[in-house]
């Protein structure tokens, strides 16, 4: 199996069995391997930023966002950016804070590293404020939930939508009827409630994300 930035990866000692049955999401499909996902999703991030626009990346809490800011985190660092990351309080604020404590549940990459630092005190993501959203300039923002069917994401994503050099990127699956389902069949005009229609102007990217086993073959 293929670990996670964040989480290792799943094992059964000495375990040989005859037959494995066992649900399967993507086992008809052959996808790219997670590292060249990684690496369109940062080329995607750098040249949006470059060009001076906002990144909106709707998530879910747990998991994926821990995994996500680890990798955004090494790319600053190495490509030394200035641009802000940001993450939205409440649950994610949360979920980082166990991470940093319980750091024997992670990988053995982070473990290894610990001693140096924690890789969940990120030095270039911080907490967002809701007036941020205005602020000028390029940024990153990852906000939930994941859908855009309410919450902060689907805020930003009010206010980011209509204009170009902006990009929406979703890593994981959204419910058909939800904002970020209509956003990825292509809709240009999406209605949220009788007196609000949005404009989709910005550019949009499906990267999944998404923690489904069968899909590394």
């Amino acid at each position: 199996m293929t670990p996670d930035r964040h989480l290792g990866a799943a094992w059964i000692d000495k375990c040989k069995p005859d037959l494995l049955i066992t649900e399967s999401t993507y086992a008809t499909t052959i996808r790219d391997s997670k590292r060249c996902r990684e690496r369109d999703f940062l080329l995607k991030v750098h040249e949006v930023i470059e060009a001076g626009g906002k990144i909106l990346i709707p998530v879910f809490a747990l998991g994926r966002a821990q995994e996500l800011c680890i990798l955004l985190e090494t790319f600053w660092e190495r490509m030394n950016l200035k641009a802000p990351i940001y993450f939205s309080t409440g649950l994610t604020e949360k979920a980082n804070h166990y991470y940093k404590l319980f750091i024997s549940w992670t990988n053995q990459k982070i473990k290894s590293t610990f001693v140096q630092r924690n890789m969940f005190e990120f030095e270039h993501i911080k907490p967002f404020e809701r007036s941020f959203a205005d602020n000028p300039g390029p940024m990153v923002v990852f906000a939930t939930p994941g859908m855009l069917h309410a919450g902060l994401s689907l805020n930003i994503f009010k206010k980011w939508a209509p204009d170009k050099r902006n990009m929406l990127i979703m890593p994981g699956y959204c419910v058909a009827g939800t904002v970020g389902h209509k956003v990825l069949t292509g809709q240009k005009k999406i209605e949220i409630d009788k007196k609000t229609v949005i404009d989709v102007k910005l550019s949009v990217e499906y990267m999944s994300f998404r923690y489904r086993r069968s899909e590394e073959r």
